[in-house]
């Protein structure tokens, strides 16, 4: 008698797949065919900046980089970021706002955040001083539109000058008016795991015709634009190839078809999870003049459940091969970042409970354009089991 067939593992649906076609595909395969394979030159290069900045950001002008970290990088030494002139920044953000102003030479001050995990415009009040705070980076965590408004009104008032990170709000709307074109500038990534995905890749968009100038010139290595091999300064090799662009182009093509179905995706979890455990939300939102970016599908726990979140995602993973990752960490926790001063409403040196809290609270669970009723409902099945168990658990 034949041994019983092994049962088999089922497939892991993986948090974050990008939305390719054969779109993508041809586009590369021109690139290719140019032989223009590399940064600098190449229609699709151009082509991306120009129709990505305009379509998405709702600006004028488009730099393409090679990844969204060294965007940030750029913005900044762009604007002549001088060494030792404060910076803020949300202290509940993804590290490379902070890594980057380091790396340009300024002091990041870490801002407390609001309930959502937005920073907190009256943190970021108390926290500027007058002469030696110079910027703000506004990060649209999440997908979620921070409020720009009151934003703006404390950046009037104390002197700052706006600059947003979007790389996780693709087509966000506050008040109708896209984000990435509020501040004086704005910065995108297109890793694997974003709306528009080149792979590797990023994006400085402005309205400023002068300063795209400027971080296209210092991008290239600094050269002269008109004594080819005379650099006139210190630049930095952050081309994006024509290549990654040419996919980029299909993806700008697609941008509506992507956005529909990861909105669709989010809409399905929203309208089968939220609420399914008191106090448990998917993605919600938080003003009617606001649209989300559907960027990563994301649970929000009640209190009483954050203790037990590591132990959820544990058994999604090991139990039913479901993919997650948590919040990200506040940057004060971690080493290099632990001695940059907080900030709270209350001022400097306040612990930024905020940001913890947050924190703790939420975990992104699979997203993509392309996700099967099957997958989708494997997911919707899985959260609801675990959330369930945990809350009876407490």
């Amino acid at each position: 008698m034949a041994a019983p067939a092994a049962p088999t593992t089922p497939r892991t649906i993986r948090v974050a797949e990008p939305s390719l076609t054969s779109l993508e595909e041809q586009f590369l395969l021109d690139a290719y065919r140019s032989t223009f394979v590399s940064g600098s030159l190449g229609p699709h290069l151009s082509r991306f900046e120009q129709t990505f900045s305009s379509r998405v950001a709702g600006c004028a002008h488009g730099v393409a980089v090679c990844n969204g970290t060294v965007a940030i990088h750029l913005l900044l030494k762009s604007l002549d970021v001088q060494p030792g002139e404060e910076v803020l920044l949300p202290d509940f953000n993804y590290v490379a706002n902070a890594a980057a102003t380091v790396e340009a030479g300024a002091v990041p001050v870490l801002v407390d955040c609001d309930a959502w995990g937005r920073i907190d415009p009256e943190a970021v009040r108390a926290a500027a001083k007058p002469g030696v705070t110079r910027f703000l980076w506004v990060v649209h965590l999440y997908g979620l539109p921070c409020d720009m408004d009151a934003l703006q009104a404390v950046a009037d008032d104390v002197g700052l000058t706006i600059l947003e990170d979007c790389a996780e709000a693709h087509g966000a709307l506050y008040k109708g008016k896209t984000l990435g074109s509020f501040g004086l500038a704005s910065t995108y990534s297109f890793f694997a795991n974003k709306i528009i995905t080149t792979g590797e890749g990023g994006m400085l968009c402005t309205n400023d015709a002068d300063l795209a100038q400027r971080a296209r010139h210092l991008s290239r290595h600094a050269m002269s634009p008109t004594q080819r091999f005379f650099h006139t300064e210190v630049g930095y090799n952050y081309r994006l190839s024509n290549l990654l662009c040419a996919i980029g182009c299909a993806q700008v093509e697609r941008f509506d078809e992507i956005v529909a179905g990861r909105r669709a995706l989010i809409e399905f979890y929203r309208s089968e999870l939220d609420g399914i455990v008191a106090g448990v939300h998917i993605n919600p939102q938080v003003s009617d003049d606001t649209v989300l970016s559907p960027w990563l599908a994301y649970v929000l726990l009640p209190d009483r459940l954050v203790p037990r979140r590591d132990d959820m995602l544990a058994a999604l993973r090991s139990e039913f091969h479901v993919d997650t990752r948590p919040f990200f960490y506040p940057m004060h926790t971690m080493p290099p970042y632990a001695a940059c001063e907080t900030a709270t409403r209350e001022g400097r040196g306040k612990r930024n409970a905020g940001a913890v809290r947050i924190s703790g609270r939420g975990f992104n669970i699979p997203t993509s354009s392309d996700m099967s009723l099957e997958d989708r409902t494997r997911v919707v099945e899985a959260v609801a089991e675990v959330l369930r168990r945990y809350a009876v658990e407490r």
